[in-house]
């Protein structure tokens, strides 16, 4: 038993007649009749007394009426489920590196909330690498990450935005040795590093070892703002992304050299496991995602 032959039986019934019902329909007669012949082979009645021109339902046939008409709305009940946006609902579990939480996700999480109300949206916040990991164990949905480009098999990655990193010190600091040839010289700088595992710091760790910069007993934070807090205190050097710190560089509160040599490419990615099942909540995201990345300055 079929949806369409359900609706055939439904249109003869409140049109009155096989003949009308093709035409509404846009089938032959010869497919009407089919349908009708099916369901009652399937339910072993007859469903209509055919008398001359003339059609007039059994009792089988009235009995049906009801069971046709909820089922009919059930199916399209059904169908409304993946095409009406005042339906997409449900949980949608989002992961971040702190810094995109804090200045770029906002504005599209913003927008996202206003479009799709009843979604219920978990923000996690970790490092990278902990972020892909949780992905793989399905634990997140979606997550955006700010580190070298992402090259996994099992990932669908994204590139959203080329991103610039900069070194940064305190207003007084001389940032200019970091431009220098250091081969014959024994640099000892107070450094800040983000948590172990970080791209930040795994970016950084790499630059100071090429650059041949030394470090005793280094400060560690997880918090971007901490970080930056204790820069601008002059408590040493750290290594973060353009956008975290442009405000505090245009006031003059940090200073600050875009690091090119010795460093990989960081992009801003999105990503998402190439076995997940894309639901609705999930699929609204990655679309209004890709369509605004141009206006992630």
């Amino acid at each position: 038993m079929e949806i369409r032959h359900l609706q055939t039986f439904i249109t003869i019934v409140e049109l009155g007649g096989f003949t009308k019902a093709a035409e509404y329909l846009g089938y032959a007669q010869s497919t009407i009749t089919s349908h009708i012949q099916i369901l009652e082979n399937e339910l072993g009645e007859i469903l209509f007394d055919r008398l001359g021109k003339k059609i007039i339902l059994t009792n089988v046939g009235k009995k049906l009426v009801p069971y046709a008409r909820q089922m009919l709305d059930t199916y399209s009940e059904i169908k409304n489920i993946t095409s009406d946006k005042n339906c997409v609902s449900g949980d949608l579990i989002i992961g971040a590196g702190e810094s995109l939480s804090i200045y770029r996700l906002g504005k599209l999480l913003k927008e996202y909330k206003k479009r799709f109300p009843k979604v219920n949206i978990i923000l996690k916040n970790s490092i990278c690498s902990d972020l892909r990991s949780k992905l793989r164990n399905g634990e997140l949905d979606i997550i955006f990450t700010i580190e070298p480009q992402v090259m996994d098999e099992d990932l669908v990655v994204r590139n959203l935005k080329d991103e610039c990193m900069f070194i940064i010190g305190a207003p007084d600091s001389g940032l200019e040795f970091l431009s220098s040839d250091l081969k014959s010289k024994d640099v000892r700088e107070s450094i800040i590093f983000s948590e172990k595992g970080c791209s930040f710091r795994i970016a950084f760790e790499n630059y100071l070892k090429k650059k041949r910069i030394k470090h005793v007993n280094p400060l560690e934070f997880s918090s971007i703002e901490a970080t930056k807090k204790c820069v601008m205190n002059g408590l040493g050097i750290s290594f973060l992304p353009f956008y975290a710190i442009s405000n505090e560089l245009r006031e003059g509160s940090l200073k600050g050299i875009e690091v090119k040599e010795f460093c990989d490419k960081f992009e801003t990615q999105l990503v998402y496991h190439k076995n997940k099942n894309i639901h609705q909540a999930m699929n609204e995201l990655i679309k209004m995602t890709l369509k605004d990345s141009v206006s992630w300055e």
